[in-house]
Protein backbone atom coordinates (compact mmCIF):
# COMPACT_ATOMS: atom_id res chain seq x y z
CA UNK A 1 0.00 0.00 0.00
CA UNK A 2 1.32 3.43 -0.85
CA UNK A 3 -0.09 6.84 0.01
CA UNK A 4 1.00 10.07 -1.56
CA UNK A 5 -0.43 13.54 -1.96
CA UNK A 6 -0.59 15.94 -4.86
CA UNK A 7 0.46 19.33 -3.59
CA UNK A 8 -0.89 21.14 -6.63
CA UNK A 9 -3.90 23.38 -6.19
CA UNK A 10 -6.96 23.73 -8.32
CA UNK A 11 -6.12 26.41 -10.78
CA UNK A 12 -8.46 28.44 -12.93
CA UNK A 13 -7.01 31.61 -14.38
CA UNK A 14 -5.79 33.21 -17.59
CA UNK A 15 -2.34 33.79 -18.92
CA UNK A 16 -1.43 36.39 -21.49
CA UNK A 17 0.86 35.34 -24.25
CA UNK A 18 2.96 37.58 -26.40
CA UNK A 19 0.31 37.71 -29.11
CA UNK A 20 -2.32 38.93 -26.63
CA UNK A 21 -4.39 35.74 -26.78
CA UNK A 22 -5.38 33.91 -23.61
CA UNK A 23 -4.84 30.36 -22.57
CA UNK A 24 -6.47 28.80 -19.61
CA UNK A 25 -6.13 25.89 -17.27
CA UNK A 26 -8.53 24.21 -14.95
CA UNK A 27 -6.54 21.59 -13.18
CA UNK A 28 -9.29 19.97 -11.24
CA UNK A 29 -7.44 18.34 -8.37
CA UNK A 30 -8.26 20.09 -5.13
CA UNK A 31 -5.62 21.36 -2.72
CA UNK A 32 -4.13 18.64 -0.54
CA UNK A 33 -6.12 15.98 -2.42
CA UNK A 34 -4.98 12.50 -1.39
CA UNK A 35 -4.64 9.62 -3.78
CA UNK A 36 -4.97 6.27 -2.03
CA UNK A 37 -3.61 3.41 -4.12
CA UNK A 38 -4.66 -0.05 -3.03
CA UNK A 39 -2.65 -2.59 -4.98
CA UNK A 40 -3.07 -6.25 -4.16
CA UNK A 41 -0.52 -8.62 -5.69
CA UNK A 42 0.32 -5.92 -8.24
CA UNK A 43 -3.13 -6.24 -9.77
CA UNK A 44 -3.65 -3.29 -12.16
CA UNK A 45 -7.39 -3.02 -11.53
CA UNK A 46 -7.18 -2.64 -7.74
CA UNK A 47 -6.57 1.10 -7.69
CA UNK A 48 -8.93 3.68 -6.25
CA UNK A 49 -8.59 7.44 -5.96
CA UNK A 50 -9.96 9.72 -3.28
CA UNK A 51 -11.65 12.62 -4.97
CA UNK A 52 -12.74 16.00 -3.72
CA UNK A 53 -16.32 16.47 -4.88
CA UNK A 54 -18.92 14.08 -3.47
CA UNK A 55 -20.94 13.77 -6.69
CA UNK A 56 -18.18 12.12 -8.70
CA UNK A 57 -15.49 9.55 -8.17
CA UNK A 58 -12.46 8.52 -10.15
CA UNK A 59 -12.75 5.28 -12.09
CA UNK A 60 -10.32 2.46 -11.39
CA UNK A 61 -6.97 2.61 -13.13
CA UNK A 62 -3.47 1.19 -12.96
CA UNK A 63 -0.62 2.71 -11.00
CA UNK A 64 1.36 3.29 -14.17
CA UNK A 65 -1.50 5.13 -15.90
CA UNK A 66 -3.52 6.95 -13.24
CA UNK A 67 -5.45 9.67 -15.14
CA UNK A 68 -5.62 13.19 -13.78
CA UNK A 69 -9.13 13.76 -12.51
CA UNK A 70 -11.07 16.28 -14.53
CA UNK A 71 -13.95 17.16 -12.22
CA UNK A 72 -16.04 18.69 -14.97
CA UNK A 73 -15.70 16.02 -17.62
CA UNK A 74 -17.46 13.05 -15.98
CA UNK A 75 -21.09 13.31 -17.08
CA UNK A 76 -23.60 10.91 -18.55
CA UNK A 77 -24.65 11.44 -22.11
CA UNK A 78 -27.98 13.23 -22.43
CA UNK A 79 -28.59 11.83 -25.89
CA UNK A 80 -28.12 8.14 -25.20
CA UNK A 81 -29.86 5.66 -22.95
CA UNK A 82 -26.57 3.90 -22.27
CA UNK A 83 -24.18 5.19 -19.62
CA UNK A 84 -21.32 7.19 -21.04
CA UNK A 85 -18.35 8.50 -19.09
CA UNK A 86 -16.04 10.93 -20.85
CA UNK A 87 -12.31 10.32 -20.71
CA UNK A 88 -10.65 11.96 -17.74
CA UNK A 89 -7.91 14.38 -18.83
CA UNK A 90 -5.98 17.43 -17.69
CA UNK A 91 -7.56 20.57 -19.01
CA UNK A 92 -4.04 21.75 -19.69
CA UNK A 93 -3.96 19.03 -22.35
CA UNK A 94 -7.52 19.84 -23.41
CA UNK A 95 -6.58 23.45 -24.11
CA UNK A 96 -2.96 22.79 -25.15
CA UNK A 97 -1.42 24.95 -22.44
CA UNK A 98 2.39 24.76 -22.27
CA UNK A 99 3.73 23.00 -19.19
CA UNK A 100 5.92 25.93 -18.19
CA UNK A 101 2.84 28.14 -17.94
CA UNK A 102 0.89 25.96 -15.50
CA UNK A 103 3.22 26.68 -12.56
CA UNK A 104 2.03 30.30 -12.40
CA UNK A 105 -1.68 29.46 -12.20
CA UNK A 106 -3.08 29.60 -8.68
CA UNK A 107 -6.86 30.06 -8.82
CA UNK A 108 -9.00 27.41 -7.09
CA UNK A 109 -12.33 25.87 -8.05
CA UNK A 110 -13.81 27.38 -4.90
CA UNK A 111 -13.20 30.79 -6.47
CA UNK A 112 -15.75 29.82 -9.14
CA UNK A 113 -18.48 29.16 -6.56
CA UNK A 114 -20.57 31.95 -5.13
CA UNK A 115 -23.38 31.43 -2.60
CA UNK A 116 -23.58 27.74 -3.43
CA UNK A 117 -23.86 28.34 -7.18
CA UNK A 118 -21.41 28.14 -10.03
CA UNK A 119 -19.95 31.46 -11.13
CA UNK A 120 -18.08 30.49 -14.27
CA UNK A 121 -15.81 33.22 -15.70
CA UNK A 122 -16.90 34.54 -19.06
CA UNK A 123 -13.59 33.69 -20.70
CA UNK A 124 -14.17 30.01 -19.84
CA UNK A 125 -17.62 30.11 -21.44
CA UNK A 126 -16.22 31.68 -24.60
CA UNK A 127 -13.24 29.33 -24.68
CA UNK A 128 -15.12 26.04 -24.14
CA UNK A 129 -18.93 26.17 -24.18
CA UNK A 130 -19.28 22.40 -23.76
CA UNK A 131 -17.10 22.42 -20.66
CA UNK A 132 -18.98 25.37 -19.16
CA UNK A 133 -22.28 23.50 -19.66
CA UNK A 134 -20.91 20.38 -17.98
CA UNK A 135 -19.68 22.48 -15.06
CA UNK A 136 -23.07 24.13 -14.57
CA UNK A 137 -24.80 20.73 -14.54
CA UNK A 138 -22.78 19.50 -11.56
CA UNK A 139 -24.82 19.61 -8.35
CA UNK A 140 -23.13 21.47 -5.52
CA UNK A 141 -23.90 20.53 -1.91
CA UNK A 142 -25.74 23.15 0.12
CA UNK A 143 -23.92 22.11 3.29
CA UNK A 144 -20.33 21.22 3.92
CA UNK A 145 -19.67 17.51 3.53
CA UNK A 146 -16.41 15.64 3.77
CA UNK A 147 -14.66 13.88 0.91
CA UNK A 148 -15.33 10.19 0.59
CA UNK A 149 -13.49 7.30 -0.98
CA UNK A 150 -15.93 5.67 -3.40
CA UNK A 151 -15.77 2.40 -5.28
CA UNK A 152 -17.40 2.83 -8.66
CA UNK A 153 -18.47 -0.81 -8.94
CA UNK A 154 -20.69 -0.45 -5.85
CA UNK A 155 -24.06 1.27 -5.87
CA UNK A 156 -23.36 3.15 -2.65
CA UNK A 157 -19.62 3.49 -3.24
CA UNK A 158 -18.69 1.15 -0.37
CA UNK A 159 -15.97 -1.41 -1.06
CA UNK A 160 -16.88 -4.87 0.22
CA UNK A 161 -14.99 -8.17 0.17
CA UNK A 162 -17.34 -9.48 -2.50
CA UNK A 163 -16.74 -6.54 -4.84
CA UNK A 164 -12.98 -6.66 -4.25
CA UNK A 165 -12.90 -10.38 -5.04
CA UNK A 166 -14.83 -9.88 -8.28
CA UNK A 167 -12.62 -6.95 -9.28
CA UNK A 168 -9.46 -9.00 -8.83
CA UNK A 169 -10.66 -12.32 -10.26
CA UNK A 170 -13.25 -11.28 -12.83
CA UNK A 171 -16.52 -13.03 -13.51
CA UNK A 172 -14.98 -15.93 -15.44
CA UNK A 173 -16.43 -17.72 -18.43
CA UNK A 174 -20.22 -17.87 -18.48
CA UNK A 175 -21.96 -20.98 -19.80
CA UNK A 176 -25.66 -21.78 -19.80
CA UNK A 177 -25.27 -25.10 -17.98
CA UNK A 178 -23.08 -23.94 -15.08
CA UNK A 179 -25.94 -23.54 -12.61
CA UNK A 180 -27.24 -27.01 -13.50
CA UNK A 181 -24.04 -28.61 -12.25
CA UNK A 182 -22.70 -26.30 -9.58
CA UNK A 183 -25.39 -25.54 -7.04
CA UNK A 184 -26.22 -26.05 -3.38
CA UNK A 185 -28.23 -29.24 -3.67
CA UNK A 186 -25.75 -31.39 -5.64
CA UNK A 187 -22.41 -32.28 -3.97
CA UNK A 188 -19.39 -31.15 -6.04
CA UNK A 189 -18.03 -34.70 -6.04
CA UNK A 190 -21.11 -35.73 -8.06
CA UNK A 191 -21.03 -32.71 -10.38
CA UNK A 192 -17.37 -33.33 -11.20
CA UNK A 193 -18.10 -36.34 -13.40
CA UNK A 194 -20.67 -34.62 -15.71
CA UNK A 195 -18.37 -31.57 -15.86
CA UNK A 196 -15.49 -33.71 -17.14
CA UNK A 197 -17.87 -35.47 -19.52
CA UNK A 198 -18.98 -32.13 -21.00
CA UNK A 199 -15.34 -31.29 -21.69
CA UNK A 200 -14.61 -34.82 -23.02
CA UNK A 201 -11.95 -35.31 -20.34
CA UNK A 202 -13.07 -38.59 -18.75
CA UNK A 203 -10.34 -41.28 -19.03
CA UNK A 204 -12.32 -43.69 -21.18
CA UNK A 205 -10.55 -46.06 -23.56
CA UNK A 206 -11.31 -43.68 -26.42
CA UNK A 207 -9.62 -40.72 -24.73
CA UNK A 208 -6.70 -42.84 -23.51
CA UNK A 209 -6.02 -43.86 -27.12
CA UNK A 210 -5.96 -40.20 -28.11
CA UNK A 211 -3.23 -39.71 -25.52
CA UNK A 212 -1.11 -42.45 -27.08
CA UNK A 213 -2.08 -45.49 -25.01
CA UNK A 214 -2.39 -48.74 -26.95
CA UNK A 215 -5.17 -50.75 -25.34
CA UNK A 216 -7.91 -53.22 -26.28
CA UNK A 217 -11.24 -51.54 -25.70
CA UNK A 218 -14.58 -53.07 -24.75
CA UNK A 219 -17.66 -51.72 -22.97
CA UNK A 220 -17.92 -53.29 -19.52
CA UNK A 221 -21.71 -53.14 -19.50
CA UNK A 222 -22.81 -54.72 -22.77
CA UNK A 223 -19.50 -56.37 -23.86
CA UNK A 224 -20.48 -55.64 -27.46
CA UNK A 225 -18.76 -52.40 -28.47
CA UNK A 226 -15.63 -50.36 -27.87
CA UNK A 227 -15.73 -48.07 -24.88
CA UNK A 228 -16.27 -44.35 -25.52
CA UNK A 229 -17.82 -41.55 -23.47
CA UNK A 230 -20.84 -41.38 -25.74
CA UNK A 231 -21.38 -45.15 -25.78
CA UNK A 232 -21.24 -45.98 -22.08
CA UNK A 233 -23.49 -43.10 -21.04
CA UNK A 234 -26.01 -42.85 -23.89
CA UNK A 235 -25.77 -45.69 -26.44
CA UNK A 236 -25.12 -48.81 -24.36
CA UNK A 237 -28.28 -50.96 -24.22
CA UNK A 238 -27.64 -51.73 -20.54
CA UNK A 239 -27.32 -48.15 -19.29
CA UNK A 240 -30.12 -47.06 -21.63
CA UNK A 241 -32.51 -49.13 -19.49
CA UNK A 242 -31.58 -47.02 -16.49
CA UNK A 243 -32.51 -43.82 -18.34
CA UNK A 244 -35.72 -45.46 -19.55
CA UNK A 245 -36.79 -46.52 -16.04
CA UNK A 246 -36.14 -43.07 -14.61
CA UNK A 247 -37.93 -41.37 -17.51
CA UNK A 248 -41.06 -43.49 -17.27
CA UNK A 249 -41.25 -43.28 -13.50
CA UNK A 250 -40.98 -39.49 -13.48
CA UNK A 251 -42.98 -38.90 -16.67
CA UNK A 252 -40.02 -36.94 -18.10
CA UNK A 253 -37.95 -37.28 -21.27
CA UNK A 254 -34.44 -38.42 -20.31
CA UNK A 255 -32.90 -39.39 -23.61
CA UNK A 256 -30.38 -37.44 -25.59
CA UNK A 257 -27.36 -37.77 -27.81
CA UNK A 258 -24.95 -35.99 -25.46
CA UNK A 259 -24.58 -34.73 -21.91
CA UNK A 260 -25.40 -31.10 -22.73
CA UNK A 261 -28.62 -32.04 -24.48
CA UNK A 262 -29.92 -34.20 -21.66
CA UNK A 263 -29.11 -31.46 -19.15
CA UNK A 264 -30.73 -28.56 -20.98
CA UNK A 265 -33.64 -30.18 -22.83
CA UNK A 266 -35.69 -30.42 -19.67
CA UNK A 267 -35.89 -26.66 -19.08
CA UNK A 268 -39.56 -25.73 -19.17
CA UNK A 269 -42.52 -24.43 -17.17
CA UNK A 270 -42.20 -27.15 -14.51
CA UNK A 271 -42.25 -26.39 -10.82
CA UNK A 272 -39.04 -25.75 -8.93
CA UNK A 273 -39.34 -29.14 -7.24
CA UNK A 274 -39.54 -31.00 -10.55
CA UNK A 275 -36.77 -28.92 -12.11
CA UNK A 276 -34.26 -29.43 -9.28
CA UNK A 277 -35.15 -33.07 -8.75
CA UNK A 278 -34.78 -34.05 -12.40
CA UNK A 279 -31.59 -32.05 -12.66
CA UNK A 280 -30.13 -34.01 -9.75
CA UNK A 281 -31.40 -37.24 -11.38
CA UNK A 282 -29.30 -36.58 -14.49
CA UNK A 283 -26.17 -35.65 -12.53
CA UNK A 284 -26.42 -38.59 -10.10
CA UNK A 285 -27.17 -41.05 -12.90
CA UNK A 286 -24.07 -39.99 -14.85
CA UNK A 287 -22.04 -40.28 -11.66
CA UNK A 288 -23.45 -43.73 -10.81
CA UNK A 289 -22.75 -45.07 -14.32
CA UNK A 290 -19.13 -43.92 -14.12
CA UNK A 291 -18.62 -45.38 -10.64
CA UNK A 292 -20.09 -48.71 -11.83
CA UNK A 293 -17.82 -48.64 -14.89
CA UNK A 294 -14.78 -48.19 -12.62
CA UNK A 295 -15.87 -51.11 -10.43
CA UNK A 296 -15.92 -53.41 -13.44
CA UNK A 297 -12.77 -51.91 -14.99
CA UNK A 298 -10.52 -52.12 -11.92
CA UNK A 299 -12.14 -54.74 -9.66
CA UNK A 300 -14.06 -56.93 -12.15
CA UNK A 301 -17.24 -56.39 -10.15
CA UNK A 302 -20.62 -55.68 -11.67
CA UNK A 303 -23.95 -54.97 -9.97
CA UNK A 304 -27.42 -55.43 -11.46
CA UNK A 305 -29.17 -52.38 -12.85
CA UNK A 306 -31.76 -52.54 -10.05
CA UNK A 307 -29.01 -51.84 -7.51
CA UNK A 308 -27.76 -48.95 -9.61
CA UNK A 309 -31.31 -47.64 -9.78
CA UNK A 310 -31.61 -47.71 -5.98
CA UNK A 311 -28.29 -45.84 -5.65
CA UNK A 312 -29.64 -43.08 -7.87
CA UNK A 313 -32.86 -42.89 -5.83
CA UNK A 314 -30.89 -42.54 -2.59
CA UNK A 315 -28.65 -39.80 -4.03
CA UNK A 316 -31.63 -37.84 -5.39
CA UNK A 317 -33.36 -38.05 -2.01
CA UNK A 318 -30.21 -36.66 -0.38
CA UNK A 319 -30.15 -33.76 -2.85
CA UNK A 320 -33.74 -32.93 -1.94
CA UNK A 321 -32.78 -32.69 1.74
CA UNK A 322 -30.09 -30.18 0.77
CA UNK A 323 -32.59 -27.94 -1.04
CA UNK A 324 -35.95 -28.50 0.75
CA UNK A 325 -37.72 -26.84 -2.15
CA UNK A 326 -41.51 -26.81 -2.30
CA UNK A 327 -43.56 -28.10 -5.18
CA UNK A 328 -46.95 -27.40 -6.68
CA UNK A 329 -50.31 -29.11 -6.45
CA UNK A 330 -49.98 -31.06 -9.71
CA UNK A 331 -49.84 -34.71 -10.77
CA UNK A 332 -46.33 -34.30 -12.14
CA UNK A 333 -45.02 -33.10 -8.78
CA UNK A 334 -46.83 -36.00 -7.11
CA UNK A 335 -45.26 -38.59 -9.45
CA UNK A 336 -41.75 -37.24 -9.03
CA UNK A 337 -42.09 -37.01 -5.25
CA UNK A 338 -43.47 -40.54 -5.00
CA UNK A 339 -40.79 -42.08 -7.24
CA UNK A 340 -37.89 -40.65 -5.25
CA UNK A 341 -39.58 -40.91 -1.83
CA UNK A 342 -39.68 -37.14 -1.39
CA UNK A 343 -42.24 -35.52 0.93
CA UNK A 344 -44.40 -33.30 -1.25
CA UNK A 345 -44.87 -29.87 0.31
CA UNK A 346 -46.80 -27.69 -2.08
CA UNK A 347 -46.85 -23.91 -1.94
CA UNK A 348 -49.90 -22.73 -0.06
CA UNK A 349 -51.79 -19.67 -1.19
CA UNK A 350 -52.79 -17.54 1.77
CA UNK A 351 -55.75 -15.20 1.56
CA UNK A 352 -54.98 -12.05 -0.39
CA UNK A 353 -54.10 -8.88 1.46
CA UNK A 354 -56.19 -5.77 0.91
CA UNK A 355 -53.91 -2.81 0.18
CA UNK A 356 -55.57 0.62 0.45
CA UNK A 357 -54.03 4.03 -0.14
CA UNK A 358 -54.09 5.92 3.14
CA UNK A 359 -55.01 9.57 3.56
CA UNK A 360 -52.28 11.86 4.97
CA UNK A 361 -52.83 13.53 8.32
CA UNK A 362 -54.70 16.82 8.41
CA UNK A 363 -52.49 19.67 7.27
CA UNK A 364 -50.04 17.37 5.48
CA UNK A 365 -49.44 16.93 1.76
CA UNK A 366 -48.62 13.41 0.54
CA UNK A 367 -46.17 12.76 -2.30
CA UNK A 368 -46.44 9.27 -3.77
CA UNK A 369 -43.39 8.56 -5.92
CA UNK A 370 -42.26 5.63 -8.02
CA UNK A 371 -39.53 4.78 -10.54
CA UNK A 372 -39.58 2.61 -13.65
CA UNK A 373 -36.76 1.10 -15.70
CA UNK A 374 -37.17 -1.14 -18.74
CA UNK A 375 -34.96 -2.61 -21.45
CA UNK A 376 -31.59 -4.34 -21.63
CA UNK A 377 -30.00 -0.87 -21.64
CA UNK A 378 -32.55 0.39 -19.13
CA UNK A 379 -34.33 3.65 -19.80
CA UNK A 380 -35.59 5.12 -16.55
CA UNK A 381 -38.62 7.25 -15.77
CA UNK A 382 -40.21 8.55 -12.60
CA UNK A 383 -43.68 9.55 -11.48
CA UNK A 384 -44.90 11.70 -8.59
CA UNK A 385 -48.48 12.49 -7.53
CA UNK A 386 -49.40 15.13 -4.95
CA UNK A 387 -52.57 14.95 -2.84
CA UNK A 388 -53.81 16.57 0.36
CA UNK A 389 -55.57 15.16 3.42
CA UNK A 390 -58.91 15.14 1.54
CA UNK A 391 -57.42 13.14 -1.37
CA UNK A 392 -57.74 16.21 -3.58
CA UNK A 393 -55.43 16.16 -6.59
CA UNK A 394 -52.81 18.93 -6.41
CA UNK A 395 -50.51 17.94 -9.27
CA UNK A 396 -48.52 15.16 -10.89
CA UNK A 397 -45.17 14.77 -12.62
CA UNK A 398 -43.88 12.31 -15.20
CA UNK A 399 -40.23 12.50 -16.21
CA UNK A 400 -37.95 10.53 -18.49
CA UNK A 401 -34.51 10.41 -16.86
CA UNK A 402 -32.57 8.50 -19.52
CA UNK A 403 -30.31 5.63 -18.54
CA UNK A 404 -31.06 4.44 -15.02
CA UNK A 405 -31.30 1.16 -13.15
CA UNK A 406 -34.56 0.41 -11.27
CA UNK A 407 -33.03 1.42 -7.94
CA UNK A 408 -31.57 4.64 -9.34
CA UNK A 409 -35.02 5.48 -10.72
CA UNK A 410 -36.58 4.99 -7.27
CA UNK A 411 -34.07 7.35 -5.66
CA UNK A 412 -34.51 9.98 -8.34
CA UNK A 413 -38.28 9.81 -8.01
CA UNK A 414 -37.98 10.53 -4.29
CA UNK A 415 -35.58 13.43 -4.89
CA UNK A 416 -37.85 14.88 -7.56
CA UNK A 417 -40.75 14.81 -5.08
CA UNK A 418 -38.68 16.64 -2.44
CA UNK A 419 -37.48 19.25 -4.93
CA UNK A 420 -41.08 19.84 -6.03
CA UNK A 421 -42.11 20.31 -2.39
CA UNK A 422 -39.36 22.89 -2.01
CA UNK A 423 -40.52 24.68 -5.16
CA UNK A 424 -44.09 24.80 -3.81
CA UNK A 425 -42.84 26.08 -0.40
CA UNK A 426 -44.52 23.25 1.51
CA UNK A 427 -43.64 22.71 5.16
CA UNK A 428 -45.64 19.58 6.11
CA UNK A 429 -45.15 16.70 3.70
CA UNK A 430 -45.24 12.90 3.71
CA UNK A 431 -43.19 10.93 1.19
CA UNK A 432 -44.52 7.49 0.27
CA UNK A 433 -42.58 5.02 -1.88
CA UNK A 434 -42.65 1.28 -2.52
CA UNK A 435 -38.84 1.01 -2.30
CA UNK A 436 -37.53 -0.13 1.08
CA UNK A 437 -34.00 0.90 0.04
CA UNK A 438 -35.10 4.50 -0.39
CA UNK A 439 -36.88 4.53 2.98
CA UNK A 440 -33.80 3.06 4.68
CA UNK A 441 -31.53 5.61 3.02
CA UNK A 442 -33.79 8.46 4.16
CA UNK A 443 -34.23 7.32 7.75
CA UNK A 444 -30.80 5.79 8.44
CA UNK A 445 -28.52 7.47 5.90
CA UNK A 446 -27.16 4.21 4.45
CA UNK A 447 -27.17 2.88 0.90
CA UNK A 448 -27.13 6.30 -0.76
CA UNK A 449 -25.99 6.14 -4.43
CA UNK A 450 -22.58 7.73 -4.66
CA UNK A 451 -23.41 9.42 -7.99
CA UNK A 452 -26.36 11.22 -6.34
CA UNK A 453 -24.74 11.98 -3.01
CA UNK A 454 -24.73 15.78 -3.27
CA UNK A 455 -28.27 15.99 -4.64
CA UNK A 456 -29.56 13.58 -1.98
CA UNK A 457 -27.89 15.55 0.83
CA UNK A 458 -29.41 18.77 -0.51
CA UNK A 459 -32.86 17.16 -0.47
CA UNK A 460 -32.31 15.75 3.01
CA UNK A 461 -31.16 19.17 4.22
CA UNK A 462 -34.46 20.67 3.06
CA UNK A 463 -36.46 17.84 4.69
CA UNK A 464 -34.68 18.45 7.99
CA UNK A 465 -35.77 22.08 7.89
CA UNK A 466 -39.47 21.20 7.62
CA UNK A 467 -41.78 18.49 8.94
CA UNK A 468 -41.24 15.54 6.63
CA UNK A 469 -41.68 11.79 6.93
CA UNK A 470 -40.75 9.00 4.52
CA UNK A 471 -42.73 5.76 4.75
CA UNK A 472 -43.00 2.53 2.79
CA UNK A 473 -46.12 1.37 0.99
CA UNK A 474 -46.78 -1.85 -0.88
CA UNK A 475 -46.73 -1.60 -4.65
CA UNK A 476 -50.52 -2.06 -4.83
CA UNK A 477 -50.95 1.06 -2.71
CA UNK A 478 -48.81 3.14 -5.04
CA UNK A 479 -50.63 2.52 -8.30
CA UNK A 480 -51.09 6.17 -9.28
CA UNK A 481 -47.38 6.94 -9.06
CA UNK A 482 -46.68 3.68 -10.88
CA UNK A 483 -48.93 4.73 -13.77
CA UNK A 484 -47.16 8.11 -13.96
CA UNK A 485 -43.73 6.43 -14.02
CA UNK A 486 -44.81 4.13 -16.85
CA UNK A 487 -46.22 7.13 -18.71
CA UNK A 488 -42.77 8.70 -18.49
CA UNK A 489 -41.36 5.89 -20.65
CA UNK A 490 -43.22 7.38 -23.59
CA UNK A 491 -41.80 10.88 -23.16
CA UNK A 492 -38.79 12.15 -25.07
CA UNK A 493 -35.40 11.67 -23.47
CA UNK A 494 -34.76 13.84 -20.38
CA UNK A 495 -38.12 15.60 -20.62
CA UNK A 496 -40.65 16.29 -17.86
CA UNK A 497 -44.41 16.75 -17.94
CA UNK A 498 -46.41 18.51 -15.20
CA UNK A 499 -50.18 18.23 -14.75
CA UNK A 500 -51.93 20.82 -12.55
CA UNK A 501 -55.16 18.83 -13.02
CA UNK A 502 -55.58 15.08 -13.22
CA UNK A 503 -54.95 13.56 -16.68
CA UNK A 504 -57.57 11.12 -18.01
CA UNK A 505 -55.45 7.99 -17.57
CA UNK A 506 -55.38 8.61 -13.79
CA UNK A 507 -59.10 9.21 -13.20
CA UNK A 508 -60.00 5.61 -12.36
CA UNK A 509 -56.99 5.05 -10.08
CA UNK A 510 -57.53 8.35 -8.25
CA UNK A 511 -61.21 7.50 -7.73
CA UNK A 512 -60.33 4.10 -6.23
CA UNK A 513 -57.90 5.73 -3.80
CA UNK A 514 -60.31 8.47 -2.76
CA UNK A 515 -63.10 5.92 -2.16
CA UNK A 516 -60.81 3.62 -0.19
CA UNK A 517 -61.23 0.71 -2.61
CA UNK A 518 -58.48 -1.89 -2.12
CA UNK A 519 -56.04 -3.54 -4.48
CA UNK A 520 -55.31 -7.17 -3.73
CA UNK A 521 -51.93 -8.75 -3.06
CA UNK A 522 -51.49 -12.54 -2.94
CA UNK A 523 -48.65 -14.44 -1.27
CA UNK A 524 -47.25 -17.94 -1.72
CA UNK A 525 -45.77 -19.76 1.26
Amino acid sequence: MSIWSDSSKIRLTNHKKGDGTRSFLIELCQKNIIFLCLKIFQHPEAVAMLVSFPTNVQKLGSEEDIPSYDRFSEKRSKTSKTPKINKVIHLADRWNIPQQVTASLAMKVSDCISNGNWCIPEFVVHKDVELALQISNITLPMVGISDKLCWTAAFDGELTNKIAFKSLNGSGQKVSWASLLWNTYIPPSRSFIPWRLLHMKLPTDENLRKRGCTIVSMCGFCLQAAESSHHIFFECPVTSKLWEWLGKGSDQVLNGTNCLQILTNRVGPNSKLVHQTMNSVVVHTLWAIWIERNQWYFHSKQQPMSTLFNIVLAEVNLSYKLSLVKGESSMLDYKVAKLFNIPLKANRVIPSIDVVWSYPSEGFIKFNCDGSSVGSQPCGSVGVVIRDSLASFLGAISSNIGYATPLEAEFRACMLAIEKAKELHLTNICLETDSLRVVTAYNKGVGIPWQMRARWINCKHFCDSIICTCVHVLREGNMVADALAKHGQGLSMHSTQWWPSAPPFLHQLLARDSLGLPFFRSHMT
